[in-house]
């Protein structure tokens, strides 16, 4: 017997930047391939790419829904009305990772963490009628409304990951909109920044997709316009360059972009001499734009945050992709523990002196499961408890030098200042 799966990736309520960019995340696809391929009837909706369908959900036996922490509460939201209607819900993402108890008074499922194998398990008990108190990564409620919380499940090794299908983005509807195709390449991120997300959710532990395996991907996406989802692109340089190369030896050279960490343009990090021959090669391979987290201008920020780079290394960056054709796009943040009401205009300052391409200046904003959040909640500094603020374009918390009001207009008046070249 095969089920009815639909999974649902929400929008957060209001504008939002990340409205403006098209790209649903990929681990909704993925789930919906790997069911697919064991025969059940799955389907994806990416409310930035189309209305959700609420028949076809209603009519669902499973209904996923994953969610960052602004758009929780529409996740939320969908959730209790599907749960109303007698409709399973399973939900999942890192917000709900670190916010079990809160997820499940909203649905019977919630996975934890990694959640490709354990929504695998979950369908194949469900339509078994299986017992869920072996399915590693899940918290779910029995009849009597009792929460359970399993053992949390292995991170996905590296011969797993090898094993993961390509998604299948044609099962997103809307997908014939997508004018740029979303990839990746790996998961995790060996460093340990105190804001970041994706350590808490990932692990430390890089796992990548072999050279050959992102080819196929490639070939099969024919893409004019790219963009790498990998939260660092270039963890190790020498894999990343084989990887470029066979691109470029294989034809397949879509104009993308890719986040990556300024002192990729260095040959080490030891060393300050620019690595020429990696750029020209990036270049070469259809790389367009380098989107780079800068994060601050501050070294003691940096320093604070273990960021581990350097403003002088920030600098050298924006220079050498520059002189390799490689436009940029600086993100920043600001609210961080020595930024002052000066610093949202100082740093749209640093990034107009360097000829950044395009600027992006976000509120410092805790997520749930990081160390920065553990440390501000427990200095009682978080003064918001509506994660629909949760976006980077709100004052969430009380900054160190200055007043949240003065984080919020500070910030909204550089990027102002920015884009308003006579300023």
């Amino acid at each position: 017997m095969s089920l009815s799966i639909r999974f649902v990736e929400p929008r957060a309520p209001g504008n939002n930047l990340y409205d403006h960019v098209l790209l649903p995340r990929l681990g909704l696809p993925l789930m919906a391939t790997m069911l697919a391929e064991c025969g059940h009837d799955t389907g994806v909706f990416c409310e930035m790419l189309g209305p959700i369908d609420l028949g076809e959900c209603l009519a669902a036996d499973l209904v996923g829904i994953s969610a960052t922490t602004a758009t929780q509460p529409a996740g939320y939201a969908l959730a209790d009305e599907l749960s109303a209607a007698g409709v399973a819900v399973v939900l999942g993402g890192s917000h709900v990772s670190f916010r079990v108890e809160e997820a499940l008074e909203h649905a019977p499922y919630v996975v934890r963490g990694e959640g490709q194998q354990t929504i695998l398990e979950l369908v194949d008990a469900l339509e078994r009628g299986a017992p869920l108190d072996r399915i590693a990564g899940l918290s779910w409620r029995d009849g009597q409304e009792k929460a359970h919380h399993n053992p949390a499940r292995t991170r996905c090794s590296q011969t797993e990951f090898e094993r993961l299908p390509i998604p299948d983005l044609s099962l997103i509807e809307g997908h014939k909109r997508l004018e740029v195709k979303p990839a990746m390449t790996q998961w995790g991120c060996p460093f340990d920044c105190e804001f970041c997300s994706v350590t808490a959710q990932f692990s430390r532990v890089v796992r990548h997709r072999r050279t050959d395996q992102v080819l196929a991907e490639l070939a099969g996406l024919s893409a004019n316009e790219l963009f790498f989802y990998d939260d660092n692109f270039v963890v190790n340089k020498r894999r990343t360059a084989e990887l470029l190369r066979a691109m470029v030896g294989a034809g397949l050279t879509p104009k993308f972009s890719a986040q990556m960490r300024a002192d990729t343009v260095l040959r080490s990090r030891a060393s300050h001499e620019i690595d020429h021959e990696f750029l020209e090669l990036l270049g070469q391979a259809g790389c367009r734009m380098a989107m780079v987290g800068f994060e601050s201008i501050s070294e003691e920020n940096l320093a604070s945050i273990g960021k581990r780079t350097s403003v002088a290394v920030s600098e050298q960056a924006v220079r050498a992709f520059h002189k390799h054709g490689i436009a940029v796009h600086g993100m920043f943040v600001v609210g961080l523990d020595f930024d002052d009401a000066s610093s949202a205009q100082a740093t749209a300052a640093f990034a107009r002196r360097l000829g950044i391409d395009t600027f992006q200046l976000m509120m410092v904003t805790p997520a749930p499961g990081t160390r920065l959040w553990e440390r501000l909640q427990s200095e009682g500094r978080l003064i918001e408890a509506d994660w629909t603020l949760f976006d980077g374009h709100h004052a969430v918390l009380r900054p160190e030098r200055m007043t949240p009001l003065e984080l919020q207009l500070s910030t909204l008046d550089a990027m102002r200042r920015f884009y308003t070249r006579s300023a």
